[in-house]
């Protein structure tokens, strides 16, 4: 029996692993096929791409077009694209995290809102930079410490306390109680805590000791 060709290969297990629309990285194929040269793999994932067999966001994600959809022109969803390849690429192991007013209006700290979506990740080898994944301006950092399950809250709020009144309509005493319920059982050592929040400026320790401190936050 005639054995398939690369493009084929990937193209029924990409049909076999992902849903419509589910965004993958090209890093999870060169894992599935080791054997396989990196080079050979985007070049089949491109012509899978021109051929309108797959679709694909700005930043390289790519997904599976849904053969149901009504508009002729397939779609990936941004959020998920963002979140494989900044925040969440498999399983539940977190490499990055959303900042700024993102994190403000999640805590209820402002009403404010803001065009751009600030990410502080792991995967970013240069220290700033800026992209567009469909009509989203996304700012991405690359994080001060690296970012795990266990300490992205912690690095969300001291992002927010390097600048609080800019992100805050509130006073940091009447924000007290809802930052200390977000942070209540982290799963740091005080020397972890205290190795992150030195990472931080000096304003923003000092912010974060007013709130309590390490002692504040860990039950280890």
């Amino acid at each position: 029996m005639k054995k398939k060709k690369i493009i084929d290969q990937l193209y029924e297990y990409i049909e076999k692993v992902y849903d419509f629309s589910e965004p993958f990285l090209l890093k999870e194929l060169y894992a599935a096929y080791p054997d396989v040269k990196q080079g050979t793999i985007r070049e089949s994932i491109r012509r899978l791409f021109e051929q309108d067999k797959l679709i694909k966001s700005k930043n390289g994600v790519y997904g599976l077009p849904n053969p149901n959809r009504i508009l002729k022109t397939a779609v990936m969803n941004s959020e998920d694209a963002i979140n494989k390849k900044y925040i969440k690429p498999e399983d539940d192991t977190v490499i990055g995290y959303r900042s700024g007013f993102y994190i403000a209006n999640a805590l209820r700290l402002t009403t404010q809102t803001s065009s751009d979506l600030v990410i502080f990740s792991n995967e970013v080898s240069k220290k700033k930079r800026t992209i567009k994944v469909k009509n989203i301006r996304v700012v991405i950092n690359q994080a001060r410490v690296k970012v795990t399950n266990e300490n992205y809250k912690l690095l969300q709020v001291l992002d927010l306390l390097v600048d609080f009144k800019k992100f805050s309509e509130h006073s940091l005493s009447e924000s007290e109680k809802i930052i200390c319920n977000y942070l209540n059982g982290l799963c740091l050592s005080c020397e972890e805590i205290e190795n992150i929040v030195d990472a931080y400026p000096k304003d923003a320790q000092i912010q974060f000791y007013k709130l309590g401190g390490t002692h504040a936050f860990t039950h280890k």
